[in-house]
């Protein structure tokens, strides 16, 4: 497996207290990784590094072999953040959102093609959302928002996949339909990224947990990972 993310040594925080200090890590191609955490710990912050939204005190980050600020690794990611922004007042259906994650695959001023549509309805499928992909977004509930902007990370099928509380406010019998996607995606080759406050719900198709606590970033053993969610290993 290639490596798909690395930090070597990496530092940032906010105002003069650093959030990561000195970290190193790996994520591969074809696995399904859970950040888990504390609040406060920084794990937001390791997918915003990633998506090239902050940028570290010191240390590198490289993300596909580039940085993530280059516009070619950008294309590459699929990010969905913890929370939704936007207008509420934008008459922007849900089918609309889920394309917009289509659009920097796509040279300027190009059309989306039916090969652009038949991904955009197999994201919607995915998510459990074809039903509603007319629907207005913001006329949703937030679980129903959430696993839209789910849908846009993944439209693009692309190598590396970041999503930031996947599964809050998503209703309990959608979750594991959605564990099982992330885990077909790795399966192909993808790394996934999730960072959760819940492991419990990916726990069966996750191959790593890493816990950030203290500045310090550590994978969890399969001991460790089963104490976590009250299981006997």
């Amino acid at each position: 497996m290639s490596v798909t993310v690395k930090l070597d040594d990496l530092t940032f925080g906010y105002g003069a207290e650093p959030i990561l200090s000195h970290t190193t890590l790996e994520l591969l191609s074809g696995e399904a990784v859970v950040i888990a955490g504390p609040n406060g710990s920084g794990k937001s912050t390791l997918l915003k590094l990633c998506v090239g939204l902050l940028t570290p005190w010191s240390g590198r980050i490289s993300v596909l072999g580039l940085p993530p600020t280059d516009p070619a690794a950008r294309r590459r990611i699929g990010y969905a953040p913890q929370r939704i922004r936007g207008a509420t007042s934008l008459p922007v259906s849900v089918g609309e959102v889920v394309a917009s994650g289509l659009v920097p695959q796509k040279s300027l001023f190009s059309r989306m093609t039916a090969e652009d549509w038949r991904r955009v309805a197999g994201a919607l499928e995915a998510v459990d959302l074809t039903d509603l992909s007319k629907e207005c977004m913001f006329e949703l509930s937030g679980g129903q928002q959430q696993r839209a902007v789910l849908a846009r990370a993944l439209v693009s099928d692309p190598p590396l996949i970041l999503l930031d509380e996947p599964t809050t406010g998503i209703d309990q019998r959608f979750r594991p339909v959605i564990a099982q996607e992330l885990r077909a995606r790795a399966e192909r080759g993808r790394t996934v990224v999730v960072v959760s406050h819940d492991p419990e719900d990916f726990h069966a198709v996750i191959d790593r947990v890493i816990d950030m606590a203290d500045d310090r970033v550590r994978e969890l053993t399969h001991e460790e990972v089963h104490t976590m969610l009250g299981r006997r290993s």
